[in-house]
């Protein structure tokens, strides 16, 4: 599994462990994995790119040093739920 679509599957899975009701529509997704996958690969690394929990907790637990882009793309995704 490339770390691209295992990067998406992680942020889908992120965004409905937070508890958001609206569906990702593709182009939130893209912009998501635009503006997270580094975020993935830095906070973390290690982790199987796929819907787990573990995945799930460190995108939570990282939310405040994640880059702006993907914090900005996550809050507006939020404020869309």
């Amino acid at each position: 599994m490339s770390i691209r679509y295992g990067l998406g599957i992680v942020l889908a899975t992120f965004m409905t462990g937070a508890a958001l009701a609206a569906p990702m529509s593709p182009e939130e997704k893209a912009v998501l994995q635009q503006q997270c996958a580094g975020d993935f690969t830095t906070f973390c690394v290690g982790l199987p790119p796929t819907d787990g929990p573990e995945t799930q907790a460190c995108f939570q637990k990282n939310m405040s040093k994640l880059s702006p882009g993907c914090q900005a793309a996550i809050k507006a995704y939020q404020k869309k739920g």
